[in-house]
């Protein structure tokens, strides 16, 4: 009986070596797919795979964008004048954080002007009473950015590059201003520097606002060459 045993034995190992050997014809050896031997010192059996790169084009590429964009850059005081009745508790909140974030890198603050101030009947007339008060926030060293529908389009890189000028350019200070229903009164626009537009669709206010904010926040980003854009 033990005789017996161990050649069964035997015949199963044979046989199991024969599929085997009959896998490795078929398939070919699955060792010469294998990548090099794990090291000794990893305690994962799997290999990382930077899933970063497949979302954003690469770190590597990332990084040189990065670097090519990043700048020193001298910071002047930011503000925002906006034309409006206000945006309410959620609105305002909203902007403060997008505020707060800017604050880190160059003193900033926001200025609402009422619409409107005269309570004049006609549109012309209710411009000019808007632009008489964004006037009296505008200094004659500050670079005068408007916010108008027909303005320049600008990518989030020539942004910072307006952004940079207004530091390298020797101003005292970058403003931009976003009129009221009717737009900027003639006076503001005769002092404007630049006119710009963040889209070519019509904006509420409040909603330009914001994003007005989180692209200036996004433009101090490109600058230091922090990984907030992609």
């Amino acid at each position: 009986r033990a005789l017996r045993l161990c050649d069964t034995t035997v015949s199963v190992a044979r046989i199991r070596a024969g599929c085997a050997a009959m896998r490795r014809g078929i398939l070919g050896d699955p060792r010469a797919h294998r990548g090099p031997a794990r090291s000794s010192h990893s305690s994962s059996p799997w290999v990382r795979v930077p899933t970063r790169s497949m979302a954003t084009g690469g770190n590597n590429v990332d990084t040189e964008r990065r670097k090519a964009n990043a700048r020193a850059v001298r910071a002047v005081p930011i503000r925002v004048i906006l034309v409006s009745k206000g945006g309410g508790k959620d609105m305002d909140n909203a902007c403060g954080e997008w505020s707060g974030r800017i604050g880190r890198y160059a003193p900033f603050d926001e200025i609402t002007v009422k619409t409107n101030p005269k309570n004049a009947k006609d549109p012309k007339a209710q411009m000019e009473g808007e632009g008489e008060r964004v006037m009296k926030h505008i200094d004659s060293r500050d670079l005068v950015v408007l916010m108008d529908e027909r303005g320049k389009d600008l990518t989030s890189e020539a942004l910072a590059e307006l952004v940079a000028e207004a530091g390298d350019g020797g101003y005292g200070g970058l403003v931009f201003a976003v009129g009221g229903p009717f737009g900027h009164g003639a006076a503001v626009r005769e002092r404007a520097d630049r006119t710009i537009r963040l889209s070519s669709m019509v904006m509420n206010h409040q909603v330009a606002r914001l994003v007005l904010l989180e692209q200036i926040y996004r433009a101090w980003t490109i600058l230091r060459g922090e990984p907030y854009h992609h």
